[in-house]
């Protein structure tokens, strides 16, 4: 399209400059035609004019003549013919006039006089003539007087100025036609130069115009054989990978080794593959081709499905026929098939389907067993938690129909089977935990449920009991039965369990409710003494969630910082000195205002949260004991006692954040005395020892904190490199007038100052306490009877006022012994 209106553009223009050229043309010729024509009029004036002058001399010399005669001879008449004739040359005279004056151009004031003075002239004569013979004197006086003065002015005057007017206008005309001739052939030149310009132009445009439709057409031409070649190729490529993919589908099937079908439903007629035929034990000519060697194969219970499948699969053509089921073997057996297809439709029917069949036995057997895996335990083959709790869920759906079915809930844990682990090895504990799941089982009775919840924790669904008394009089039995020894690998091991029952009725909504009153039952029979059992009241339930309620709030009062410290001074006997603060935290609740430590600490411990606890309480136990010794200096200077929890010892980097703290707060490391509990060390002695060995390298205090409560004796504890021990208050409580106590503090108090140990007795709250450690020598002292734990503003006053505790006079102490 943008070539054609180039093309018609090109033509145009070239049109147009030739319509011009013609116009100029036709221009010109008009021109030099109009100029042409002016000057042959004034040349046939010219020549008219020339002719007047010698007819006019021919009439005046015949008028001459005449008069010469009339005066030689007398009057003579005129004959009518001459003067006729003389008539028709001045008729013919005075028509020349008047074509002259007809000619263009030829209406000039000369012109105009010449033709009156004509007429007059005329006249004249002809008034001569009539007077000739007639009247001779008129015609010469008329002569004389009148035709000889027009002749004369006529001939002399005006008939040479008009032949002079008329022979300029003829050179006028001449030079007119000569510059009109010129003027026309420089235009005609300028046109024709123009106009081969613009069509060589035009032309050289075209041409350029041409030379790139054809580059564009060669362009296209070549790129539309590469087009073609790439189809060639792409075809050639397709034909490849068609055959490839024929190859590769062949090999899929060959591969995949399933059995192939075709079913055409117009003819009924079924296509199976050699391979499909030999799933099912049977060679390739074995079997026709009808629909019925299929369906008559398949097993009654999933016939249906599978005709259901296949007569409604055809209705939607877009989506594929998937189907499980069981077809039986030529041996007999059934075996698992999968068949997949999808239906061919032409107008919105289908007219075959084609697919696949899979044998999918050892898939189904093994779904079989994931399923067993998934709501069995492992080892013991028991059920699991999952299959437990969907159980209970039954009973307890039961329970909410019939007011008079019951259950209950056994939740069992092993008594210290972490020894067998420790001793024997898991292998043994897992061969023990296989024997004990036995065991449950002969003891409950056909519908009862026997699961492993994991670890060392069973469960027992009791189903249908009549009575509370029935729970118990089964849970005996277990117990009894467990408690027969058991031969594992040759080693006689006993167990016991400590188990929690929760008897099931209608007012429980969820099964994991349930479960959860049986745990805690369970650990409030451990808490007990183990190997017993316990059932589950609402006091457990109401315990349970006010641990709930103090770990939450424990840990919003970690996150808050909602502690306080107290400090109780530890006193010198030997001169009544204050020498150290043990540091006491201390949790202000927002509702239930002073919470003791031994209400959270052990909440702490389990929870992880003792750590941050622990860090805090370090790090101000020794900013606040910097500024005391700051404040009231004092040789030695005081020093602060913080205790370390079972928790904060396994942490590797201990030692780091005790010498991190100590650098920030800027307080001497001999000034800290950190306490541990003798269960704490001797826990992981070889750890504690490192550990410790590590502290004491930093000049840091080590003492042991309710020493008489962990079992352990001075000799084990010599390996360790502590400088003090306290003893536990429940020592110092039992002190008194009959000594039943005195003897194991004295025998303590020898012993550590044997061992070069301090000793320090807390929980001191009597005058007799304090008199009967002071004889036995005992270092340091702590309890009410000193000083209670006060807070930071507390212990500044006292210190400020220098008021502690004064000794008792000798008399007191003697009647304190005595009392």
């Amino acid at each position: 399209m943008g070539m054609q209106r180039r093309l018609f553009g090109a033509l145009l223009a070239i049109l147009i400059f030739f319509s011009l050229n013609l116009g100029v043309h036709f221009w010109g010729d008009r021109a030099r035609e109009k100029s042409l024509a002016a000057l042959q009029n004034a040349i046939e004036r010219r020549l008219v004019i020339a002719s007047f002058e010698k007819r006019l001399s021919e009439a005046n010399r015949e008028i001459a003549l005449l008069a010469g005669v009339l005066g030689t001879q007398g009057p003579g008449p005129v004959s009518p013919e001459a003067r006729a004739a003389f008539a028709a040359r001045l008729d013919q005279l005075a028509g020349e006039v008047a074509r002259v004056r007809a000619i263009p151009g030829s209406a000039t004031p000369t012109a105009d006089r010449f033709a009156a003075k004509c007429q007059e002239l005329r006249a004249s004569w002809l008034r001569v003539y009539e007077s000739f013979g007639v009247d001779n004197e008129r015609a010469i006086a008329e002569l004389s007087l009148r035709a000889d003065p027009l002749s004369t002015e006529v001939l002399k005057r005006l008939l040479p100025r008009w032949e002079k007017e008329e022979s300029g206008r003829v050179q006028q005309a001449s030079l007119e036609l000569r510059q009109v001739s010129e003027l026309t052939d420089r235009v005609e030149i300028l046109f024709f130069v123009l106009s081969t310009l613009v069509v060589t132009l035009v032309a050289a445009g075209v041409s350029r115009f041409l030379v790139g439709v054809n580059k564009s057409l060669e362009e296209r031409v070549r790129e539309r054989t590469r087009e073609l070649e790439q189809e060639v190729q792409e075809r050639r490529r397709v034909e490849a990978a068609l055959r490839e993919s024929e190859e590769r589908y062949a090999l899929a099937a060959q591969g995949a080794n399933d059995g192939l079908w075709d079913w055409d439903l117009e003819k009924n007629e079924l296509y199976l593959s050699p391979r499909w035929k030999e799933m099912l034990g049977y060679g390739e000519s074995e079997l026709s081709n009808s629909p019925h060697e299929w369906f008559e194969r398949v097993h009654p219970d999933d016939l249906p499905k599978l005709q259901a499948a296949l007569g409604t699969h055809p209705v939607g053509c877009d989506s594929h026929f998937v189907n499980e089921h069981r077809m039986r073997h030529r041996d007999g057996s059934d075996r698992w098939m999968l068949s997949r297809g999808v239906a061919i439709c032409e107008d919105g029917r289908a007219t075959r389907i084609a697919g696949s069949l899979t044998d999918v036995t050892e898939r189904k057997k093994v779904e079989g067993q994931l399923l067993h895996d998934a709501f069995h335990d492992a080892l013991s083959g028991l059920a699991n938690r999952t299959l437990f709790l969907d159980r209970l869920g039954l009973s307890l759906a039961r329970a909410k129909r019939r007011q008079d079915f019951h259950f209950a809930v056994l939740f069992l844990d092993l008594d210290r089977f972490k020894l067998i682990n420790d001793s024997l090895g898991h292998l043994s504990g897992d061969r023990a935990l296989v024997a004990i799941a036995h065991r449950l089982e002969t003891c409950v009775r056909p519908g009862d449920t026997v699961a492993r919840l994991g670890g060392d924790e069973f469960a027992v669904l009791l189903d249908d009991v009549r009575s509370l008394e029935d729970v118990e009089r089964l849970t005996q039995q277990m117990e009894d039965r467990l408690a027969a020894p058991l031969q594992v690998d040759g080693n006689e091991m006993y167990v016991s369990a400590s188990i929690g029952i929760a008897f099931g009725t209608a007012g429980y909504e969820r099964p994991e409710d349930i479960l959860r009153d049986a745990d805690a039952a369970m650990y409030r029979a451990k808490a007990l003494g183990r190997n017993r059992h316990e059932v589950f009241n609402e006091t457990l339930h109401l315990e349970a969630m006010d641990r709930l309620r103090l770990e939450t709030d424990l840990r919003r009062a970690v996150q808050e910082q909602s502690f306080r410290l107290q400090y109780q001074p530890i006193v010198c006997l030997a001169d009544g000195r204050v020498t150290a603060f043990e540091a006491l935290v201390r949790w202000w609740h927002p509702v239930w205002g002073v919470v003791p430590p031994d209400q959270f600490i052990q909440v702490a411990e389990e929870t992880g949260l003792i750590l941050p606890i622990g860090r805090w309480v370090l790090s101000q136990a020794c900013e606040r004991m910097c500024q005391w010794q700051r404040d009231h200096p004092s040789d030695p200077p005081l020093a602060i006692n913080v205790n370390l929890s079972r928790r904060q010892l396994l942490q590797a980097d201990l030692v780091e954040q005790i010498r991190c703290i100590l650098e920030r707060t800027g307080l001497p490391p001999e000034s800290l005395q950190l306490e541990i509990t003798e269960s704490a060390i001797l826990d992981n002695p070889e750890a504690a020892v490192e550990f410790l060995c590590h502290l004491r390298s930093l000049a840091i205090g080590l003492c042991v904190d309710d020493f008489g409560t962990g079992y352990s004796s001075l000799s084990s504890l010599q390996q360790f490199p502590v400088s003090a021990l306290k003893i536990d208050r429940s020592f110092i409580r039992g002190m008194g007038p009959e000594g039943e106590r005195d003897e194991i503090v004295r025998a303590v108090v020898g012993l550590a100052h044997s061992l070069g140990m301090k000793v320090v007795a807390e929980g001191v709250e009597t005058e007799g306490q304090l008199a009967r450690l002071r004889a036995m020598d005992c270092d340091y002292v702590q309890g009410y009877l000193l000083c209670q734990a006060l807070d930071a503003d507390g212990i500044e006053r006292l210190m400020e006022r220098g008021e502690w505790w004064s000794r008792p006079s000798p008399a007191a102490e003697a009647a304190a012994l005595d009392g």
